[in-house]
């Protein structure tokens, strides 16, 4: 098994080295020598070990302006110098690459400008001291990616190997490389950065025929784009945030019926609107799409706003729905960037910065803002959405093979898709748990609003406090609450996970002797169809021989 498990490790990097175009006769035969020894030599390659080569990996980091290099004064070369180190038998060339760039530079977000290698060299290396141990001259099968990293990150140094780190002016380079037979291939990898940034730009000029010649015929009939009416739009967007497709069919069109127009979601209580949206979850969006009504009606006359600005200015509305329903609605050249968008993106561009990083959606909504034009801008924003969430799949493989994009996707071309997009390392959920009590009186449920800031805030709930009770603290509780805890029937585990917090919930049934007045009482009847539960509570069954 460990044989075919390096045979196939050999067969995954052969393949990427394979793929690399060589652009000078030195790369060409850099290239060759590389495929020769993953014959011959296999995984050998990669480590130190063989003395008369090996292959290194450096990442030439620029700034997003590229005009300016980070380099590490090395001790070894005594001169300042790209980042790199040995493959030290990793077969990942782009994450050693980008390793020792954080390793030697103290930069913490830089990522990849592409996933495409950019040069190969044959580096020749002199004989040198290293920790006391004599290090005779062998050749470095260097292979370089291009990076960008901020400016703005603070920097540190690698004392034993390096003894300064800082941006050089692209102008000032030559007074800085002390090493002549390198500030060519700095002056090459500076051109190719250049190139594929150009690249990059005309991919994204090239996609708008190929997608307004797709969409028409490949667009999903959804309720929501039998018009263009800007209420119908902003309640399809908003409840289209964190949820399905499938799952919001239903509920869009309960909502347009219960509420059919804003003045109509303006006047209800938010009990009402509650209900209508129980089960989507994040109900803040309910909470704010209401609001958002109510500003409409004072602030606009009833009439929905028409401009960017007033539509963005909409409780509850961020950038994205504000481009959806003017881009959609109003022809306005103006991006709707959420993950989908992101994703499409990156993978069209090969670009590896974080989707979820702030500074990328804003470059990748001033550049889509640059190919968007009045009148053709809806079909645009509806193209994009579509082809992330029917063709361009964020989970296991895309359908590269019915991608109108196919053709001009540097991302296939490069074999990075799987890799597409980038994201920054979550951190792990919180866990929070609580004890949580159905009380029943006379066939009455206690339920009550959650006054806590913060999570489900104002929304219904079941009686519930902090941590796990046994059942003698349970009965202790209730009986502090003046219910007069008559018998505990039993008790359940459930569990709810939200974005950044998971919920372990104990559930205890307690028949009591007396109502609190504090809580509400209602029938099951009356909470399913009166009470707007959220699912972590709605998850507690209350069946008859309970009541």
């Amino acid at each position: 098994m460990r044989n075919v498990m390096q045979e196939t490790d050999v067969k995954d990097w052969k393949n990427r080295l394979a793929a690399y175009i060589p652009r000078t006769s030195e790369e060409a035969a850099c290239q060759q020598i590389l495929l020769s020894a993953a014959e011959t030599d296999g995984n050998q390659i990669l480590s130190r070990s063989r003395t008369e080569g090996h292959i290194t990996c450096s990442g030439f980091v620029m700034n997003p302006s590229l005009d300016a290099v980070l380099m590490a004064y090395h001790l070894i070369y005594d001169s300042f110098a790209w980042t790199g180190g040995h493959a030290d038998g990793s077969n990942d060339f782009l994450a050693t690459a980008i390793r020792e760039v954080k390793e030697e530079t103290g930069v913490t977000k830089p990522y990849p400008l592409t996933g495409e290698i950019l040069s190969m060299d044959m580096l020749p290396v002199k004989t040198h001291q290293k920790n006391g141990i004599t290090i005779p001259n062998h050749l470095h099968y260097n292979i370089t990616y291009g990076v960008i990293a901020s400016p703005k990150e603070t920097l540190h140094i690698q004392p034993f190997e390096n003894k300064a780190v800082r941006w050089i002016p692209v102008t000032e380079l030559p007074q800085a490389c002390q090493e002549p037979h390198m500030l060519p291939i700095y002056e090459k990898l500076i051109r190719r950065m250049q190139d594929c940034v150009r690249r990059q730009s005309e991919v994204m000029q090239a996609m708008t025929m190929p997608l307004f010649a797709w969409y028409p015929a490949h667009a999903r009939k959804l309720p929501w784009r039998q018009d263009q009416q800007p209420y119908h739009v902003w309640i399809s967007e908003i409840m289209l945030q964190q949820t399905r497709v499938e799952a919001v069919i239903g509920y869009y069109q309960r909502f347009l019926q219960r509420f059919p127009n804003v003045t109509a979601l303006a006047e209800a209580s938010q009990d009402e609107v509650n209900k209508c949206w129980e089960g989507l979850g994040y109900y803040s969006r309910a909470a704010n799409l209401k609001k958002a009504a109510q500003v409409i009606v004072t602030q606009h006359g009833g009439v929905f706003p028409k401009t960017w600005e007033e539509i963005r200015a909409l409780p509850g509305v961020g950038d994205y729905t504000a481009g959806a329903i003017c881009s959609i609605c109003y022809g306005l050249p103006t991006p709707a960037v959420d993950g989908n968008v992101l994703r499409v993106v990156s993978r069209v561009t090969d670009h590896f910065c974080e989707i979820d990083r702030p500074e990328r959606k804003a470059q990748v909504t001033q550049q889509l803002s640059g190919i968007y034009s009045s009148g053709t801008a809806g079909t645009m924003t509806q193209a994009l959405m579509e082809l992330g969430e029917t063709v361009c799949l964020p989970h296991g493989q895309p359908l590269c093979g019915e991608c109108p994009l196919a053709d001009i996707c540097m991302g296939r071309k490069n074999n990075d898709v799987m890799r597409l997009p980038q994201r920054t390392a979550k951190k792990p959920r919180r866990k929070e748990t609580y004890t949580v009590f159905l009380l029943c009186y006379d066939g009455k449920i206690a339920v009550r609003k959650r006054e806590t800031a913060g999570l489900l805030h104002g929304l219904w709930e079941f009686p519930n406090i902090p941590g796990i009770c046994t059942a003698e603290e349970a009965i202790a509780q209730v009986s502090a609450w003046g219910c007069q805890p008559l018998d505990l029937l039993r008790s359940v585990e459930k569990q709810h996970i939200f974005t950044h917090v998971e919920w372990l919930l104990y559930g205890v049934y307690l028949r009591c002797a007396c109502p609190n007045e504090e809580f509400v009482w209602k029938t099951p009847a009356e909470i399913a169809a009166e009470i707007s539960l959220p699912t972590a509570f709605r998850q507690f069954e209350l069946p008859e021989r309970f009541v």
